[in-house]
């Protein structure tokens, strides 16, 4: 009979003990579920900073070419007025106006 007892109460130590383990064993597990989704969440972070970034840089890029071509076209207008000479032309313009406007206030005069 004392046999029996010191097999049973070591029977249930041993239980216990193996609940102990398979608590720990499943602590483990879930930390490290837990550990991976933290790295699968800071990895795909770090992936979508990289795109924000890429797509921020080929943003600047565009708006750097648009200005360019602006400059550029702007460039091309300022040139094409310089080789019309558009200021002379408006100066002799207004130059024909005044000496009209001379001679109509001469005829208004009777000279």
């Amino acid at each position: 009979m004392i046999g029996n007892r010191k097999l049973g109460t070591t029977l249930a130590i041993l239980a216990v003990a193996g609940l102990g383990v398979f608590a720990a064993g499943c602590g483990d597990s879930n930390e490290d579920q837990v550990n991976e989704a933290l790295d699968n969440v800071n990895k795909q972070l770090e992936e979508a900073n990289q795109n924000t970034q890429e797509a921020l840089d080929q943003a600047n890029e565009q708006l750097d070419q648009a200005g360019q071509n602006a400059q550029d076209q702007l460039d091309q207008a300022q040139k094409q007025l310089d080789e019309a000479n558009a200021q002379g032309k408006v100066d002799d313009a207004q130059k024909q106006l005044d000496d009209i406007q001379k001679q109509v206030e001469d005829a208004m005069n009777g000279q």
